[in-house]
């Protein structure tokens, strides 16, 4: 007892220590952000301005919402420090295909539990090569889905496989009844259906996919890691704020952010916190499905390296310091 007591302790002390850090004596700084989209990152960004979370961490932010304009957001960088990149994450990718010097110093991701219908005589992933996947469009949900699992399987998702846009997942289910496609993944309620009409469907585990990503030049994150590191103390505290004030979020989110056609307040708030963990952290097999993605349309792309564009030391130093773990010291808000 009393040792986790004295763990706690420490962790505050240096989350206090980390605070003090960047904050007593230290010059403001400008920081200029773009943000897209709705997602957990557009959402966070939001909370921590209403919340004077960055002035509380001594950056002045110019700050600018793109409505669906992900791309111009990333092209924008050239006058953009920080780009906040929710839901439509591709272009991201895309830009660093190119040849954009971008690193990814933050992210959240979702778990999604697919289920995998195939052919009857398919047993195991791999005997999918040279066969045809049924997924609902590039670069959409069931598409990295699809990608991370083959990968996982061995197989190269873009050359050992034909990826076919067939739609949803009834469509998809469909598909593989008549023999159009060999495989897809399928939601778990089609996926029973399928089993009811006798496809063999297997289970492929959880999937992770990035959904949100804090983006940065390389330049910039080099040259600003002071700065660099305060946006991130403000950003984990909006993320924080979220998960533990639903009134005040959902207040913010009422004013700030335009919710999908047909969703509800509560129901886009309870949607974003079952995917945000306090630790913003972006996979590598994740971000390979996405790589894989672009590189269907871009072959460039596939020269990147997920471990290349991650950035995450910054956010490493402050989960060892105990900045995180103080963040959720107090009582939570339900």
């Amino acid at each position: 007892m009393l040792s986790r007591f004295l763990s706690s302790l420490a962790a505050a002390f240096l989350a206090v220590l980390t605070f003090v850090s960047v904050s007593a004596g230290s010059e403001r700084v400008r920081v200029r952000v773009a943000y897209a989209g709705f997602g957990a990152g557009t959402i966070v960004t939001s909370i921590a301005r209403d919340k004077h979370f960055f002035a509380k961490y001594g950056l002045d932010l110019d700050a600018v919402y793109l409505d669906r304009a992900a791309t111009g957001g990333v092209q924008s960088l050239l006058g953009i420090d920080v780009f906040v990149s929710s839901e439509d994450v591709l272009p991201a990718l895309e830009a660093a295909g190119e040849g954009a010097d971008l690193v990814f110093f933050g992210g959240h991701v979702r778990p999604e539990n697919y289920r995998f219908g195939v052919a009857s005589y398919v047993d195991h992933l791999a005997q999918l090569k040279g066969k045809k996947v049924g997924v609902s469009n590039l670069g959409r949900k069931s598409d990295l889905i699809a990608r991370v699992v083959l990968r996982r399987a061995g197989l190269d998702p873009v050359k050992d496989v034909e990826m076919v846009p067939i739609g949803f997942s009834p469509q998809r289910m469909a598909a593989i009844y008549r023999n159009i496609v060999q495989g897809a993944p399928l939601v778990p309620q089609v996926a029973a259906e399928a089993r009811r009409v006798g496809i063999k469907v297997l289970d492929i585990g959880q999937v992770n996919l990035v959904n949100d990503l804090l983006v940065t030049s390389r330049s910039f994150a080099d040259r600003n890691p002071d700065a660099l590191r305060r946006f991130l103390m403000a950003y984990l505290n909006g993320v924080q704020h979220f998960l533990t004030q639903r009134a005040d979020s959902m207040r913010i989110m009422k004013e700030h952010v335009t919710l999908p056609r047909g969703t509800s307040l509560r129901e886009a708030y309870n949607w974003l916190a079952h995917g945000l963990e306090p630790l913003p952290l972006p996979h590598a097999e994740a971000l390979q499905a996405l790589i894989d993605a672009v590189s269907v349309t871009d072959p460039r792309a596939r020269e990147l390296d997920p471990r290349r564009l991650l950035e995450l030391d910054p956010l490493g130093q402050l989960e060892r310091a105990g900045f995180i773990k103080g963040l959720y010291s107090e009582k939570i808000e339900l």
